[in-house]
């Protein structure tokens, strides 16, 4: 599979991550988590494959969405 193909695929989940992902605390610490996991899977697995997909790419595209989720963690508070 490509990488542009590969790269519009994760950016249609982080938009539904995005979009749909209400609570505080799951958005916080799925924030957190993709942003550590991004990171370390940058240095370990900047060459590896799995079932096509590249998961160096997929963890360098990780990192945004982890920090996205985080500084907007409140953005579904007070809203009922």
């Amino acid at each position: 599979m490509s990488e542009i193909t590969q790269a519009v695929i994760f950016v249609a989940l982080a938009f539904l991550f995005e979009r749909f992902m209400k609570p505080y605390l799951l958005r916080k610490w799925l924030g957190v988590a993709l942003v550590i996991a991004g990171l370390i899977g940058c240095v370990a697995l900047s060459q590896t494959r799995l079932q096509g997909f590249d998961l160096g790419l997929m963890s360098a595209l990780a990192v945004p969405l982890g920090i996205g989720l985080f500084l907007s963690r409140r953005r579904f508070e007070g809203r009922e």
